[in-house]
C-alpha cells in the first residue's frame, strides 16, 4: 500500500512551505510520498473566526464542519497523516483529522484555535496549548535552503521585502528608505544586488524604482512563481523584512550573513529576542542597514530533522481524538 503525507494549503508560500518542510523529512523517514491538497473552502476571515471559536465546542464543529467543507481530498484511505499551517487550513484539516480519524501536525502559532484537535504543533517558541509540542531553533524550513550552507557564494546581497502588518506598520517612505541605503550598501561594498518583492509588498514609488535601474540592482516583483533560490544562492549578504516570518526563517537556514529589517528597535518579539540571543541574525531599522557586520548565521542544519524525526511517532501519535469523539456527540 502507497501510504501518503497529506498537504493541505491555500496557495500562500508562508503556508505552504513550512508543511512542505515537514512532510519531506517524514517522507525521508517514512518512505511515504507526499500528496498535496489546494483547499478553497477556507477563504473568508469571518468565517475562519466562526469556526476558531466553534472548536471550543465540538459538537458545534462537528454540525458545522460538513455544511461548509464539501470537498474531501482524494485517496484518504492511505493517508498516514495530515500536515498544515496557516489558520484556515488548520481548520480545514482539523475537519478531515475528526472525520477520517488521522494524526494532524500543525506548524504554526494554535492561538485561539483548541489544540485538542491537533496532534503535534512544530514551532520555534512554547505556547500554551494542551497539544504535544516540538520546539524547533526556528520555523520549519524546506531542506533546499539548509543546502545552500554546502554552496560558494558571490559578493551579492539580496533584500527582501514583506509589507505592512498590525506589528510591522511600514508605510512606503519606510520602503523607499530600505532600499535606499541597500543601494549605498551595496555600492558601499562593491557588491551586485537583488531586490524581491513578497505578496503583501505595497507598489514600489517611481523613485525607488529610478534608483534600482540607475544602480544596476535587479527587482523581482512579486510573483508565486519568483525563482528566489537564484538570489539566494550566490547571495552573501541577506536582508529581511521582519513582518516575513517565513522568509526571515528560509534565510536564516542558509548559513549567510542574515539581518532583519525592524520598524521599531526598541520592540522585540519573543521569536527575534531568540534569533538574537542564538546568533541567527543582525537587527537594524532602515536606516541601519549599511552598518551591517560580516557576521553568518550560526544554524545547525540537521538539528530540526533530527528533532522532528525524534518526536513525530507516526506509529503511536498522541492522539486524544476518541475522547474528544465522545465528546463531540454531546
Amino acid at each position: 500500500m502507497n501510504q501518503n503525507i497529506l498537504v493541505i494549503h491555500d496557495g500562500r508560500n508562508g503556508h505552504h512551505n513550512p508543511s512542505l518542510a515537514i512532510a519531506e523529512i517524514l517522507q525521508t523517514q517514512y518512505a511515504f510520498s507526499i500528496q498535496n491538497y489546494k483547499q478553497n473552502s477556507m477563504t473568508s476571515k469571518r468565517l475562519t473566526s466562526l469556526l476558531k471559536k466553534a472548536s471550543h465546542f465540538p459538537w458545534l464543529f462537528k454540525l458545522l464542519s460538513p455544511l461548509l467543507f464539501k470537498s474531501i481530498p482524494p485517496n484518504l484511505k492511505n493517508t498516514k497523516v495530515i500536515v498544515c499551517s496557516g489558520m484556515p487550513n488548520l481548520i480545514y484539516a482539523a475537519y478531515l483529522s475528526q472525520r477520517f480519524n488521522i494524526p494532524l501536525i500543525y506548524a504554526g502559532n494554535v492561538r485561539n484555535f483548541n489544540a485538542h484537535f491537533i496532534d503535534w504543533s512544530i514551532s520555534a517558541m512554547h505556547q500554551e496549548c494542551s497539544c504535544k509540542q516540538i520546539i524547533l531553533p526556528t520555523p520549519p524550513v524546506l531542506q533546499k535552503f539548509s543546502q545552500l550552507q554546502n554552496l560558494p557564494f558571490s559578493e551579492h546581497a539580496v533584500l527582501m521585502l514583506g509589507g505592512s502588518t498590525t506589528e510591522y506598520p511600514f508605510q512606503d517612505k519606510d520602503f523607499e528608505l530600505m532600499i535606499m541605503n541597500f543601494i549605498q550598501f551595496t555600492q558601499g561594498r562593491h557588491l551586485t544586488g537583488t531586490i524581491i518583492c513578497s505578496r503583501r509588498t505595497p507598489n514600489l514609488s517611481q523613485q525607488s524604482l529610478d534608483l534600482m535601474q540607475q544602480h544596476a540592482v535587479e527587482f523581482k516583483a512579486f510573483s508565486k512563481d519568483i525563482p528566489i533560490m537564484d538570489s539566494l544562492t550566490k547571495s552573501h549578504y541577506i536582508f529581511v523584512t521582519e513582518d516575513s516570518v517565513t522568509m526571515l526563517a528560509e534565510a536564516i537556514h542558509t548559513g549567510r550573513v542574515v539581518t532583519s529589517i525592524c520598524f521599531n528597535e526598541q520592540v522585540i518579539s519573543s521569536l527575534i529576542g531568540k534569533y538574537l540571543d542564538q546568533h541567527l541574525i543582525q537587527r537594524k531599522t532602515a536606516a541601519q542597514i549599511k552598518s551591517t557586520a560580516n557576521i553568518f548565521s550560526q544554524i545547525e542544519k540537521q538539528d530540526m530533522n533530527n528533532r522532528i524525526i525524534h518526536e513525530v511517532d507516526l506509529a503511536s501519535p498522541p492522539s486524544q481524538k476518541a475522547e474528544y469523539a465522545l465528546l463531540a456527540k454531546h
